[in-house]
């Protein structure tokens, strides 16, 4: 057995010691107390690592990478999820430069006592380093993704929530647009809201752009094709609420308006259709 295979087996039989004692080392350097279950967890993490460099030292670095973010992402699935705020969040994240340099030159004693070469413990460090960078870089892409996923998800309801079908009396109602008049709006009026006013039977409708901040082309644009498949489906469109500065900007846009019947306010528009 080589010196690197003694420190590898050395790290699996050691796994539990060396785990606590890391574990141990950062928990003092918090400014916060963890509970319990948490500290737990990071044992068991932080035992996991060393079971894993103990297995894979003697791979490539290509391959230890792929081994390495194969198991990392097993782990990120099947770990509990817990929320902290941003101030317990940066405590924790905090000490990370002090407990990885304390893992370090913890290992270092270790493969210096198993008989490793300057080489090898030069190796060995490397590796270290470099399953700690894959390990935060992993887990830093998991957390945008679920950002991500979690800004779809929220705009999503934000759209739902800002594009919403008001009956007003009989066959009228009305959709107040609230916000930014974007491609996800004007495709959610497409392909959601229409055949929703469809549904309720709804044959005139006012669209109020009272909340709507600007108007440039692309969004005038979106608007003429949104009355043109109301009025092709039967339904009779109103707009208001164009404020002066939005009747410049829909000028200023090229796209014809002329022809659409527009009034100031949803008041005015439910009197016009009411003669």
């Amino acid at each position: 057995m080589n010196p690197v295979e003694r420190f590898s087996k050395y790290l699996l039989d050691h796994a539990d010691k060396i785990s606590k004692e890391i574990t141990d080392y950062n928990v003092k350097k918090l400014e916060i107390e963890l509970p319990a279950e948490i500290i737990e967890e990071s044992l068991k993490t932080n035992k996991a690592f060393v079971e894993f460099l103990g297995n894979t030292l003697n791979l490539s670095k290509e391959d230890a990478s792929e081994t390495f973010i194969a198991w990392h992402k097993e782990r990120q699935a099947n770990r509990r999820d817990y929320q902290f705020s941003y101030e317990e969040l940066a405590s924790i994240l905090k000490p990370y430069a002090e407990t990885r340099l304390q893992l370090i030159e913890m290992l270092t004693k270790i493969s210096v006592g198993e008989g490793l070469s300057t080489e090898e413990v030069v190796f060995v460090n490397n590796r270290i380093s470099y399953l700690l960078d894959l390990s935060i870089t992993e887990t830093m892409m998991e957390r945008e993704r679920l950002a991500n996923e979690q800004n779809k998800r929220n705009q999503k309801i934000i759209t739902e929530l800002s594009s919403p079908i008001v009956p007003l009396e009989q066959d009228m109602a009305i959709l107040p647009l609230i916000g930014e008049f974007d491609f996800e709006r004007s495709d959610h009026i497409m392909t959601h809201v229409i055949p929703k006013i469809s549904e309720l039977r709804i044959k005139n409708l006012i669209i109020d752009f009272s909340g709507i901040a600007m108007i440039d082309a692309e969004i005038a644009a979106r608007i003429f094709n949104i009355n043109k498949v109301l009025r092709l489906i039967g339904i009779e469109t109103m707009l208001t609420g164009i404020r002066p500065e939005l009747a410049v900007d829909v000028i200023n846009t090229g796209v014809d308006f002329s022809k659409l019947n527009t009034y100031g306010t949803v008041q005015q528009a439910i009197l016009a259709n009411a003669k």
